[in-house]
């Protein structure tokens, strides 16, 4: 469990990071008794309590300058370019593909300064790809589910070189043994 003095520094560092985070949607962490909450929202079919859309269609692709929607995050997801709203996975995809293709530009005399500003939005960026992969929006399961992901894809890479290995192995072995 994470302390209220880091709960608090974390939204802070939200909001400083990537603005559409200052939502009461988004606070972390996201657990399933905090929200009353124990499955993501499906942006097609989903509403929130007030009644909103889950979903907004958009005009085209993020830019700066496009606008932000209060609860939303603008981007690409599996209904196209739109709004999708906090209570959606979608939603932290969005911000995750945004802060892995837009980091922050630190020059090679790294200050402090710099340094506080790449490190923070990496720690916004890791909770953003936890909450992307989370089969349910709790920021502790979430990473659960990352780290068993990232293990199940270490295994299937170690069983593939084994193969690759026994295979060139045996193929060396006929080889010498052809040899002589």
């Amino acid at each position: 469990m994470v302390s209220e003095s880091r709960a608090r520094e974390l939204n802070a560092l939200f909001a400083s990071v990537v603005p559409e985070l200052d939502s009461p949607y988004a606070k972390y962490p996201l657990t399933a008794s905090s929200g009353g909450r124990n499955q993501w929202v499906d942006p097609g079919k989903g509403k929130t309590s007030k009644g909103e859309p889950c979903f907004i269609a958009g005009s085209g692709g993020w830019t700066p300058a496009t606008p932000t929607k209060q609860d939303y995050a603008y981007g690409p997801g599996p209904l196209g370019f739109g709004y999708y709203h906090f209570l959606t996975r979608e939603s932290y995809a969005v911000l995750y593909g945004r802060m892995q293709s837009s980091p922050p530009v630190a020059c090679c005399a790294f200050t402090s300064g710099q340094r506080r500003i790449v490190n923070d939005h990496e720690e916004v960026k890791k909770i953003m790809w936890y909450r992307s992969l989370g089969s349910v929006p709790d920021d502790a399961q979430a990473q659960k589910d990352a780290i068993a992901i990232a293990q199940g894809t270490a295994k299937l890479v170690y069983n593939y070189t084994q193969n690759e290995q026994l295979f060139l192995n045996a193929v060396g072995t006929a080889a010498f043994i052809g040899a002589n």
